[in-house]
């Protein structure tokens, strides 16, 4: 018997390629949300989302302003933000295409969201460091200039006598308005 040929080589996708698909994909799911903010104002706001209505998208594609793709995308970003998922509080009205009211948040769709946001908040507290452990409690010491570079700070004499300061800030405030810049 002969032996069988190895499956063509699938090729390997390095972990640099992949982060760098991942942002495409995330910069086209933005801007397309974007386009959709922009297209719609009364529906879709990034700052105070408000409950869409269910099967909003099949609205959306009638409308033909944006392809079916571009929707999708938005709205798989939208309806997973933070915000929006707040929003979906019981009682709220849903919003169709035109800024309408069209059904409510049932209590199964609140409570679910209530979850979401639990889970949410949790992945973002353990994503966050513990506040004393990333502060550094240690501070260097700082770093003194060299003698021969250091300028002598005012004496005595000078910070009593008002005269000799004012000449001292206005020699400095020529130094400054005379220095050429790189």
């Amino acid at each position: 018997m002969s032996e069988q040929q190895a499956s063509p080589e699938t090729k390997e996708v390095s972990p640099k390629s992949l982060e760098a698909k991942r942002q495409k994909e995330f910069e086209a799911n933005r801007k397309a949300l974007e386009d959709l903010c922009e297209l719609y104002p009364e529906v879709f706001s990034q700052t105070d989302p408000k409950p869409l209505k269910i099967g909003i998208h099949e609205a959306l594609a009638e409308d033909g302003k944006l392809s079916k793709t571009r929707i999708r995308r938005a709205l798989n970003i939208y309806v997973r933000r933070r915000k929006y998922i707040a929003s979906l509080t019981e009682g709220a009205g849903r919003i169709t295409v035109g800024g309408e009211v069209a059904g409510q948040v049932t209590t199964e769709e609140a409570a679910h969201a209530a979850e979401k946001l639990a889970e949410i908040d949790k992945k973002r507290a353990q994503r966050k460091p513990a506040p004393d452990k990333a502060k550094n409690t240690k501070r260097r010491p700082r770093k003194q200039a060299p003698a021969s570079k250091s300028k002598p700070r005012e004496t005595r004499q000078e910070a009593d006598n008002p005269k000799k300061a004012e000449e001292r800030l206005q020699a400095k405030l020529e130094a400054l308005v005379n220095k050429k810049s790189n």
